[in-house]
């Protein structure tokens, strides 16, 4: 081509030969044009290719980790893995320590699987059923049904959304659906518009969450070889979305409740007894204070001595007292323990942060994290006691173990890629204070609703920021370290919480101030002494820290004349977690 370029005369040239030679040499240039680009287009779809393979292949890893993880926590009973662990050498450590981390199942489905349990000891012992009770469930406890919503959930009309293989169908149909109806509007607190989640009635809300992974089906079948029925078992089911104020607010909840205790009573010629559990105590600490408070301080109305003339028993189990640490990464990004296998599935993808399967986990934990800051629960069982409780650099914390640095800090931020000395240690109160204040714009109702557990200084700055959040602000209705039980001396009441197995206590964070989706995300991949993948953990029962489960049970409520004005002791019992049953700590 050069050489024919060389000896061809210029374009302007009119004789006939001069004109053969031009176009000849076009000729060539569109030639090479052309096997220019295709070889081109073959290299680069060679490319997209093998890139498709790698992701295809890293995809498919990912699936298999997760089918796997899956297939082992359904078959843990399916195939008796605990019974065969235990007649196999060194089977007693893998009980009490990989199986002991998956979830309660129970194979079998619906169907009763103990003979003798203890509601049939007790009736052969002539025991009888005598005051009603009253069930309390915890966190996510309570299936809630779709009455209205969305176009792509109206095929969902009275189905479950959760709870029951029915949530699974939703779920897997549209995501972005299922999450959209789950989630609560930020600025009121309660539904978004078009859109009704209600909590299933009856005790088939709280008995299974699904086939083969019971709730309190087994509390209910022991009552029933009892000779309990639903003519003395209530189950006080709720939209466990919601704040206390606004299961009143919305549902009416605390006047039902007060309405049932009392038919109960006039009814049966009892007292009741009341059991909640996990976030149900919160709900049921609120509930014994709203009820005595005059109604036109925001109560029910019951007077002073209701609940001495109402409740026979209050049993408190696994109640978040001084609530719960995982609360507040909660909002903070979505994460907890339970998430930062996905933090790790990154790395085992290879680092595919920024391409599809990275966004995909980045966008489902920021889907996660908007849901979890819209519901008023979750801020309900923020940490409470301040640095007394969760520690600070001058005195540390109460639940430092004596072989694991000092625990000086509940959340600690660093800037990514920077050394963790460079962290910045932020005690429960200042960790409070920035959530507080980084949430205010996007989640004004639960900000100015819960205002009160963050610092008067903080409080005033709120306040400023939006003047109408004094009228928002929640009365601290049921805080174990602030309002007095209430005055009823005949009422026992029974704290039963489990130990012994590593809960969150404290989190390490990297500020990536670039990312959109996930700002701040847990440092998975920092593992120290007594750090596991950024998270630092203390005894408790998995989920709650010792502390909160029994402090206010076994000091609070034993010592405080301000916080117990009744006098009454109070029995607590904790389950370690080597034990493999609670029917060995009921009372003979």
């Amino acid at each position: 081509l050069a050489r024919a370029a060389s000896k061809t005369p210029s374009r302007g040239g009119t004789g006939r030969r001069g004109r053969r030679t031009v176009a000849r040499t076009d000729a060539a240039r569109g030639w090479f044009t052309r096997a220019r680009a295709r070889f081109l287009a073959r290299a680069i779809d060679r490319a997209v290719a093998r890139r498709r393979e790698a992701t295809t292949v890293s995809v498919t890893r990912a699936v298999l980790v997760l089918a796997v993880a899956c297939a082992a926590t359904y078959l843990r009973n399916v195939l008796r893995f605990d019974a065969m662990v235990r007649t196999a050498p060194g089977g007693e450590w893998l009980n009490t320590t990989v199986l002991a981390r998956l979830p309660a199942l129970e194979y079998g489905g619906f169907q009763k699987t103990n003979v003798n349990g203890p509601g049939a000891r007790a009736k052969a012992r002539g025991m009888t059923p005598k005051h009603p009770v009253v069930i309390v469930p915890g966190f996510v406890s309570t299936g809630l049904e779709l009455w209205s919503g969305r176009a792509c959930g109206k095929q969902f009309f009275r189905q479950r959304m959760w709870g029951t293989p029915a949530m699974a169908r939703a779920f897997f149909a549209n995501m972005r659906c299922w999450m959209e109806h789950m989630r609560l509007d930020p600025n009121t607190g309660l539904d978004p518009e078009g859109i009704k989640l209600r909590a299933v009635r009856g005790l088939e809300a709280v008995d299974w969450f699904a086939p083969g992974y019971f709730v309190w089906a087994r509390h209910i079948e022991e009552l029933g070889e009892l000779g309990y029925d639903a003519n003395n078992i209530h189950s006080a089911s709720y939209d466990w979305r919601l704040s206390p104020l606004q299961l009143e607010k919305r549902d009416g909840y605390m006047t039902r409740l007060k309405s049932v205790i009392e038919t109960f009573t006039e009814v049966h010629g009892e007292k009741s007894v009341i059991l909640a559990h996990s976030y149900g105590d919160t709900v049921a600490r609120y509930f014994f204070d709203w009820v005595e408070t005059p109604v036109s301080k925001g109560g029910g109305g019951g007077g002073r001595r209701w609940v001495e003339k109402h409740i026979e028993s209050y049993v408190d189990i696994a109640g978040p007292m001084l609530g719960v640490a995982k609360a507040l990464p909660s909002l903070l990004s979505g994460e907890m323990r339970d998430t930062t296998m996905l933090g790790e599935l990154e790395g085992l993808l290879g680092g595919l942060l920024d391409v599809a399967v990275g966004r995909v986990i980045a966008s489902q934990l920021k889907e996660a994290c908007e849901t979890f800051r819209s519901w008023g629960s979750v801020w309900a069982m923020l940490p409470r006691g301040g640095a007394a409780v969760w520690g600070d650099n001058e005195l540390g914390s109460p639940d430092d173990a004596p072989d694991d640095e000092r625990l000086n800090y509940f959340l600690q931020i660093r800037a990514a890629g920077a050394p963790r000395q460079e962290g910045v240690n932020h005690t429960i109160d200042s960790a409070l204070d920035f959530i507080f204040a980084t949430m205010q714009e996007k989640n004004p109702h639960n900000v100015a609703e819960f205002s009160h557990v963050t610092h008067p200084k903080t409080q005033a700055q709120l306040l400023r920021n939006d003047p109408s959040l004094a009228n928002k602000r929640a009365t601290d209705f049921g805080n174990a370290l602030t309002r007095p039980l209430p005055y009823a001396p005949n009422m026992k009441v029974f704290c039963l919480y489990g130990t012994g197995k590593a809960s969150e206590r404290a989190y390490v964070y990297e500020h990536h101030a670039t990312d959109t989706l996930r700002p701040f995300q847990l440092d998975v991949q920092y593992h120290a002494r007594g750090i596991q993948n950024g998270v630092r953990q203390v005894h408790g029962d998995g989920t709650i820290t010792l502390a909160s489960l029994g402090y206010v049970c076994r000091s609070v409520w034993r010592t405080s004349k301000k916080i117990e004005p009744s006098g009454r002791p109070s029995r607590h019992s904790r389950i370690p977690a080597r034990r493999p049953s609670i029917r060995r700590f009921v009372p003979r």
